[in-house]
């Protein structure tokens, strides 16, 4: 007997002595050899191995025999490609034959599963002064969705980290980022370490930004928690002493490609500085020069009077 299990796989260890099993595979073989007569109904006297899934699956086992030392076409060598059971034998037990379902097919649900669900997010708050960074956790949302869209409260932007800190955080925390194919931003993450950065630029009363999820494929059974609010708490103006950071970007700096964005900003403001300096010196020895003039200047009227004939 070949059962195949779709949208899942056998929990491999608790496979009888009698079947074949893969790691991790969908497929089990198992041998009876106690002879059987012609038209009787049968079914295993206990259950397969246990099924487990990523996700809770609406799936199928599908199965066929055949006589002992008479596999169909293209059968697979199971012996010789698969693992053999440690478990007592699985057995057969008689079962009225208008009780059995043709087809070669079981259809089932597992536990929590339904054509509708509940798929919802709750809200966040960011925190922080204005010119600098707020960030905020993004709670797991419920079901199975596996990313939410964001939409920044008015007077944000939202702040993608530069290449160093990429590097320097741990592995597991996975931050947001903006699809380049519709402009949106979305956060996602398996383990759903996920935070959202964005950048306080201004004050804008009543600003709120939005946090949603997608509907299941077949409906939501209570679509209301599917979009919750962003809201934003400004804890104070500008700090005067301190330098305000840009706001980051994921472009690269096109004269120096090992730049970040960030880097690329400082080297920025060091040219005007720079420039401003140099102006400065140039303002400078402008005015020394024109001293200069106005000087010698008074220096020659001086002269001129205190020739013969000049009038006092």
């Amino acid at each position: 007997m070949r059962v195949t299990i779709t949208d899942g796989a056998f929990d491999t260890p608790g496979t009888p002595n009698n079947c074949y099993y893969a790691k991790h595979g969908s497929t089990i073989f198992c041998e009876f050899p106690n002879a059987v007569p012609v038209g009787a109904g049968y079914e295993t006297a206990k259950p397969l191995p246990e099924v487990f899934g990523h996700s809770l699956v609406r799936g199928a086992y599908t199965y066929s025999v055949w006589p002992l030392g008479d596999p169909p076409a293209h059968t697979e060598d199971y012996k010789a490609q698969y693992e053999r059971g440690r478990e007592p034998a699985l057995g057969l037990k008689p079962v009225a034959v208008g009780t059995l379902k043709g087809g070669g097919e079981l259809r089932f649900v597992s536990a929590g599963y339904a054509d509708r669900a509940d798929w919802g997010i709750k809200g966040i708050t960011l925190r922080g002064r204005i010119g600098e960074y707020a960030m905020a956790a993004i709670p797991a949302p419920t079901g199975l969705a596996q990313r939410v869209r964001v939409e920044v409260p008015q007077g944000t932007t939202f702040a993608p980290l530069t290449r160093e800190e990429r590097e320097g955080l741990p592995s597991e925390i996975d931050y947001c980022s903006r699809d380049q194919q519709d402009g949106n931003i979305y956060c996602s993450n398996v383990n759903w370490f996920v935070t959202l950065r964005v950048r306080i630029d201004r004050r804008v009363e009543g600003a709120k930004g939005r946090i949603s999820v997608p509907e299941p494929a077949n409906g939501d059974t209570n679509p209301s928690n599917n979009t919750a609010p962003i809201k934003l708490e400004i804890t104070g103006p500008a700090r005067a002493d301190e330098w305000v950071p840009p706001v980051p970007t994921d472009r690269d700096d096109p004269v120096n490609p090992d730049a970040s964005p960030l880097s690329a900003a400082i080297d920025i403001d060091s040219r005007t500085r720079d420039i401003a300096l140099a102006a400065a010196a140039s303002a400078a020895a402008l005015a020394l020069v024109t001293f200069l003039l106005m000087r010698r200047g008074r220096t020659r009227r001086a002269a001129a009077s205190r020739q013969p004939g000049a009038e006092e």
